[in-house]
Parts: structure tokens; sequence; C-alpha cells
């Protein structure tokens, strides 16, 4: 952004992001560094009138669109922020045609153009697919991510890292989600006070955005609850959903745009193929939400949230399993343990094992298990990985093998076996390696 502002040419910049990611937060601390003009979109049909009111140094009244656009080109503002800009394609279907028309005006100055937008199918048919009307005249396309499990802890200072990981495992990585978090709660009462209390922000708000993103949610629920049960193949998921197999695709493809599932191979495979190809809810929080939630709405109507508590707790330690996986493969990733060139899960048919890494160049691969678990006894588990890595047909005759085990604490820890090097890192070595 600050390039942006910086730059000697005009720029169009389309920002975009799924909803509670932080995009107007960023874009307004940067309007006031800068000086911007900060206009925020919203439904209404007299949509002129309202922008007209949020500029306040001046009397402004827009008669039509090219009004407005010729505004934009002759203020005293060098850079202007349209917020939530898809709401003004909804009430005006030709507004990207029209900014196409004045763009080739405003290119010539030093203006700076920023739409920012947070239903990102709508993004994609205005300004991401080929053919859109901004497509090829945008300078910059910036995606705002939500943030990784590195980056939470000023969020929550007085949790424990094993609390940090529970916290990100319900949440994820959205701020908003995060801020709602008590950090003088444990994650067991944020959970019962912030999220399966009817009255909460938190309780409907995966589906409420749904509704938000699509006309029709349904489909998308369905193929989001399929997942979360385990149905996680093409064919199960269509048997699940009860959506045919010719429309499955589609539904596939918009979930993954959005952020909300991904696609997974095992990482020794250079190609997708349908057989190998598996989906997961990518975001946290609606991977907890569809679990814990969406099914026991009923229940917490009727004021059983104990009840509701009672499940998750059962099956809490199972599900926070899995994130911690993520949060392991995360930290290779970002301190580099390993020098790898792909990273990811395998598995063949009955086996799988969490975290593999391949140094393509140097023939080297890592196998790593994660344990959710205190006093994990880490011979045993690399006895059983070592006869897991024996399927594992990826340059089988040369390559040089590492064995690595992640847990929450260790009753034993080894560095060596059977000719091959260990590690083993418990949550204090994360913790120092993290933070």
């Amino acid at each position: 952004m600050e390039k942006v502002a910086n730059s000697k040419r005009a720029e169009l910049v389309v920002m975009y992001g799924r909803r509670r990611v932080g995009k107007s937060r960023i874009l307004t601390e940067f309007a006031k560094r800068h000086e911007a003009l900060y206009l925020l979109a919203d439904l209404s049909k007299n949509m002129l009138d309202v922008l007209s009111r949020q500029i306040r140094e001046e009397y402004v009244r827009f008669k039509d669109w090219d009004d407005f656009f010729e505004f934009l080109l002759k203020s005293k503002y060098k850079i202007i922020v349209i917020d939530e800009f898809q709401y003004l394609v909804k009430i005006n279907k030709a507004w990207p045609s029209q900014l196409q028309r004045w763009w080739e005006r405003i290119k010539d100055t030093e203006k700076k153009i920023i739409l920012c937008g947070s239903i990102v199918s709508t993004i994609y048919k205005i300004a991401k697919g080929y053919g859109s009307p901004l497509y090829g005249r945008k300078t910059y396309e910036l995606q705002i991510l939500p943030l990784k499990f590195s980056q939470i802890k000023n969020f929550l200072p007085k949790y424990s890292i094993e609390e940090l990981i529970k916290a990100y495992s319900v949440v994820g990585g959205i701020p908003r989600y995060l801020e709602e978090l008590d950090p003088n709660r444990s994650v067991k009462e944020n959970i019962r006070e912030k999220i399966i209390n009817r009255n909460s922000f938190l309780y409907n708000e995966p589906l409420n955005l749904l509704f938000e993103e699509f006309r029709d949610p349904s489909p998308y629920v369905s193929i989001m609850l399929a997942i979360v049960q385990g149905y996680v193949k093409f064919n199960e998921i269509s048997s699940y959903s009860r959506i045919d197999v010719n429309k499955l695709p589609k539904y596939l493809l918009v979930l993954e745009r959005v952020g909300l599932i991904e696609k997974e191979i095992p990482v020794t495979e250079r190609k997708i193929k349908t057989k190998f190809t598996r989906y997961k809810v990518k975001d946290n929080f609606y991977r907890f939400w569809f679990k814990f939630v969406f099914g026991n709405r009923n229940l917490i109507e009727r004021g059983l949230e104990k009840e509701v508590l009672e499940e998750i707790e059962r099956e809490f330690n199972s599900y926070v399993g899995r994130v911690f996986e993520e949060v392991c493969e995360e930290v290779m990733v970002e301190k580099n343990i390993f020098n790898f060139t792909r990273i990811g899960k395998w598995w063949h048919k009955d086996k799988e094992i969490d975290i593999v890494a391949l140094n393509e160049k140097g023939k080297e691969i890592l196998f790593a298990e994660c344990k959710w678990r205190n006093k994990v006894n880490a011979q045993r588990i690399i006895e059983e990985l070592s006869e897991k890595i024996e399927s594992v047909e990826w340059e089988k005759k040369e390559r040089k093998e590492y064995l690595t085990v992640f847990a929450k604490s260790f009753s034993k820890r080894i560095n060596e076996f059977e000719g091959r090097k260990a590690f083993c890192f418990d949550l204090k070595d994360l913790e120092r390696i993290i933070f």
C-alpha cells in the first residue's frame, strides 16, 4: 500500500478477502496516514447521495455516475478508497464498465483508486476473471489472508502456547473473531460464552456470511457438512450432500475461491488425480462451527448449552489434533526447519503420514508425526512411522530419510533411529522457535 501511495503513476488497486479479515482496518489506517478520501458503499438506492455526504470538506452533489467519476478525476484527493465496492455493482451493473471508460482518462494522472470488496465470488466476476471489466487494467491485486498461527499471540497475550493452539483451532486467524475472545477466560469459557451462546456475535456468523456471499447457500452448507463429517472424496461429498456429480465441481470451485475449502493430494503426487484428491475445510472457525454448532443449534435454542459443551469436550482433543498438524507444518515452513521444496500430507490406502517434506534437488525426505498428547514415547511413534514410510515410493533407492515427532510433551526423546536422524519437538520447543 505504501508503494502504491508513493508511486509516480496512476494506480488501480483491487483489494479483496473474506469478511472480518481486516481489510477495512488496513484501509482506514492507510487513509488517515495519507489524507486519502475514504468512501464506504452499501446497498442504498440513493448511493450517489450517500457518497456525497461522505465528502465532508466540501459541498458535493452527484447527479449521476459520470459526475461521480469526474469528481474523482478533478478533485484534490490523490488517493481514493472505495470500500465494499461490490455493492455499487449490485445497484448499478454498468458501474465496472463506467469505471473502465473513465480509467482511460484517470490513468494519465497520478491518482490512486483503491477498490476493496468482501464478497469474493462477486469480486472474481468484476475484477479477476479473464474478460471482466477490470481485467488487465488493475495495477495491483491484493488478497488479504487470515493471520497465521505465529501472528495471533498479541490478541491473547496471557495464553500459553497450548491455549493458543486450542484458540486457533476454534476461531482460526480472523482478527475480528480473535478480538471477540476474552484473553482473561479459558478457551472452554470462551466457547461457552462467545460461540454456543445464542445471543453471541459468533453463534450464527458462518451461516450469516454464507447467506451474504451466496444467493442460495444450501448446497454450500451441504458440502461443508459432508467434509466436516469425514466425507472428503468427490463421490463421497456428492453422495452425502445429494448434489449431482455434474454440478458439484462448480460449487467446490466457488468454495475454494472464497477460501473456505481446499483441495489436497499426497505430496509425492505431481498431478492432481481424482482418485487421490480429497477436500478439507480450510477455515478453522467454519470447521469448528459445522462440527460442533450447526447440528446442535436445536439444543442451544432450548437452553441446553451444557450438553453441547460436554460433547465438545469429549471430541475436542481429537479435533485440535488435526489443527496441531497444520501448526507444525506452518512452523516448518516459516522457520525453515528442513530445507524442502514441497511439503504436505501423504496417504495411500489405509496408511497416512501427517507431514512429509521433500527436498527434490538433494533427494532428501522428512517424515513427521504430530501427536496432541503429553508424555509421548518418541521411540514407539518412530517405530510405527518407519513401517509406514516403506510404502512411500518417492526416490526410494537413493533418498536420505529424516524422522520427526511433534508432541505436547515427551516421556522419551530420541535423536537417531536405525541410522537415520530423528528430531523431537514439544510445545516448549515450538514456543521458542515461533515466538
